[in-house]
């Protein structure tokens, strides 16, 4: 007659501690007339301990989960093992001598037990841990015994109508029938479950004082860990088994005691999901129908308002809805084009919506950025504030000492979508969408009245400089960095078809901002000071301007007066835009030459990465976002003065090679601003936003 087969199963997550004390135990325990297996399944541990038991402990079987998730753990190890009986055990614990015989002689008794649990001691005290588990109360459970003297009262054999997966035989037959282990609970209050599955299905669970295990409590998770997933594990425990008395457990929670709304409210959205798994359709209905009565008192009318909306989006009824609100979105500028590209991306999975204050039509985006934005759909909002002032573009500096926030015309529309993308840096809008993205090009204003960028799940900016400044002045920390995709590729581009042309392609802003009278004024003092290098160059001004533009009349006569070869583009066609960078040979940019204010200074560069797609060789000011885009000396020169603007040029036109090379190289760093780039980024952005609408929740730290 063979001997029964045992499984020892336990779930490590840098558990190095703790390992060699527990597999010694059970090394020295008593194994006789058994055939035991010792098996581990590892989530993903760091500390070395998956190597350190390959190499000290060959009696132990080794599985490595793909996710941290502990109820996953088990169900890979359950399905790997062997034994006619698997025991679950913690390892941050140590095993009595009897401790595999003590469950033995409970399942002897009687066929139709399928679990026996072992009496847990503390390991520091020997005081009782756990002798099974029991319900106190609106769903809440505790460990029978705990923090008690082990006396008399705990020497009898017991049933018991829930379990701890601290150390508990199963059956084969009572794991096979009941199934797996509900990998939505992760860790905690998946034992209950399991439990409570186990008795639907006729099978009996016991308590087994003779098999003892000292336990080190929290001795591998922490007690921040154990108190949310409890929390949450709850819902999910009452959605599934009890799902009309979940409204009435709101109160009770533990979250909505400790004023933790939004755990409450995520708890709450993946527990209706389970629920919806479960249960029938008028079951269903009938929650509904109390949460709408009692929500709105405990989370407020418009996060009520948003709970539901997000609910039709987790049972699959309606397509992901997304606001993109951009305020100066009637202006062709780089911020417009960057959340285009976004847009592209997002109207070919959800039901897009642009939301502009000023007159635009979205097929303008196809004539300034050849991106086709009309699967999205279109509203224009103005704001009583700025019309009455005259104002064509908001503007929130203007928003000082108001009593009402002007902008919640806004925050009000953004309610009617599931994901809320505020593209533009406008500070004071407040999302109340279920997912609420802020994209930064540059903090331009201090923190102000009704600022409101904290409030955004995800805040994105466009380059390191940027997310410095927004550290700086709002003293918040971005999500995510996203450089802008650029897309300038020009197949008929060659680094060595180039023709002798310096090229500068930036808004004529009324500002001066881009500088481009300082690059007028250097070229002219090229052509004079070295005339022979400069014979055959020109200087190539291209950009967009504004009607009546006095900063763009002020170029026009600092090239009158240079009297030397400077020709000026304004407003010119993307097709022109990529001849110019197909013929030049160099590619200045200077924006932020000799500012002191950090806004002004370039925060990415667009055009030089356009120009580099083009093997135009960039020579840029070292500032800003520059830094991150041109390699000084290999992919391009950077500059913190004219004359040196001036030395790095006379140096690539006296030196075709190096010229040519440093194309090359131009050419190559520019793949890592690409448009395909962005894209692979912004897409696992979304699946993480996705994550988030669905109500699921990320670890606050890893067991």
């Amino acid at each position: 007659m063979s001997l029964p087969r045992v499984t020892i199963l336990t779930v490590t997550f840098n558990a190095m501690d703790f390992l060699e004390i527990f597999f010694n135990s059970i090394g020295a325990s008593n194994q006789h007339g058994l055939d035991v297996e010792i098996l581990m399944v590892d989530n993903g541990s760091s500390d070395g301990s998956v190597n350190w038991v390959r190499e000290h402990c060959r009696q132990v079987r080794i599985l490595e989960n793909d996710e941290n998730n502990y109820a996953r753990a088990l169900n890979l190890g359950i399905a790997s093992s062997q034994g006619d009986y698997v025991v679950i055990a913690n390892n941050d614990a140590t095993v009595d001598s009897e401790w595999l015989q003590g469950f033995f002689d409970i399942f002897r008794t009687d066929e139709n037990i399928g679990a026996v649990q072992s009496k847990i001691l503390f390991s520091e005290n020997k005081k009782i841990n756990s002798v099974g588990v029991e319900e106190i109360g609106q769903f809440y459970f505790r460990d029978i015994g705990f923090e008690d003297e082990d006396s008399a009262r705990y020497e009898n054999a017991a049933e018991r109508e829930y379990v701890t997966g601290g150390s508990v035989m199963f059956r084969r037959q009572c794991l096979k029938d009941v199934g797996d282990w509900d990998e939505d609970f992760i860790m905690f209050v998946e034992d209950m479950d399991y439990s409570i599955r186990c008795r639907k299905k006729g099978w009996k669970l016991w308590y087994s004082p003779s098999s003892i295990l000292y336990h080190q409590y929290h001795g591998s998770s922490s007690e921040k860990l154990c108190d949310f997933f409890c929390t949450r594990n709850r819902f999910l425990f009452v959605a599934k088994h009890f799902p009309l008395e979940l409204p009435g457990c709101i109160e009770t929670s533990h979250c909505y005691e400790a004023g933790q709304y939004d755990l409450l409210y995520r708890s709450l959205l993946h527990s209706m999901r389970k629920m919806c798994i479960y249960h029938d359709t008028d079951t269903v209905t009938a929650v509904l129908r109390l949460l709408k009565d009692c929500l709105p008192d405990y989370i407020g009318v418009c996060s009520a308002y948003t709970f539901f909306s997000q609910l039709e989006v987790i049972l699959g009824l309606r397509k992901i809805r997304v606001g993109i609100y951009d305020h100066a979105g009637h202006f062709a500028g780089g911020g417009q084009r960057y959340v285009a590209e976004m847009a592209a991306i997002l109207q070919d999975r959800y039901d897009v919506t642009y939301i502009f204050n000023n007159d635009v039509q979205l097929s303008d985006f196809k004539d300034w950025f050849d991106i086709d934005l009309t699967p999205s759909a279109m509203k224009i909002i103005k704001i009583p504030f700025f019309e009455e002032r005259g104002c064509y573009t908001p503007n929130e500096s203007m928003v000082v000492n108001e009593v009402e926030n002007p902008f919640d015309i806004i925050s009000w529309e953004s309610l009617n979508y599931d994901i809320f993308i505020n593209a533009n840096m406008l500070g004071k809008v407040n999302p109340l969408s279920a997912v609420s993205l802020f994209v930064c090009h540059f903090p331009d204003q201090e923190k102000q009245n009704f600022f409101q960028v904290d409030r955004y799940e995800h805040l994105i900016v466009n380059s390191d400089y940027t997310g410095d400044w927004v550290k700086k002045r709002w003293q918040l920390t971005p999500s995510d960095k996203l450089y802008p995709p650029v897309n300038m590729y020009n197949p008929d581009s060659r680094p060595d078809e180039k023709h002798n042309i310096i090229l500068s392609v930036s808004r004529f802003e009324v500002s001066g901002s881009k500088k481009q009278i300082e690059l007028v004024r250097a070229f002219s003092e090229m052509c004079v000071d070295y005339p022979i290098q400069m014979r055959g160059w020109k200087l190539v001004l291209v950009g967009g301007s504004t009607p009546e533009n006095m900063y763009l009349e002020a170029i026009k006569d600092a090239v009158a007066q240079a009297q030397c070869p400077i020709e000026l583009s304004v407003n010119a066609a993307v097709s022109d835009i990529k001849e110019y960078y197909r013929a030049a040979a160099i590619f200045w940019h200077a924006c932020g030459l000799d500012e002191i204010q950090p806004e002004r200074v370039e925060h990415f560069g667009m055009t030089t990465v356009e120009a580099m797609q083009n093997y135009c060789v960039p020579v840029v000011i070292d500032g800003g976002g520059q830094k991150e885009i041109v390699e000084h000396q290999y992919s391009g020169y950077r500059f913190s003065s004219l004359d040196d603007l001036k030395m790095f040029s006379l140096t690539l036109i006296g030196d075709e090679g190096r010229r040519k090379t440093m194309a090359e190289c131009a050419f190559e760093r520019s793949h890592l601003f690409s448009k395909d780039v962005f894209k692979i980024k912004f897409e696992k952005l979304l699946a993480q936003v996705e994550l988030e609408l669905s109500g699921k929740d990320s670890l606050p730290g890893g067991h």
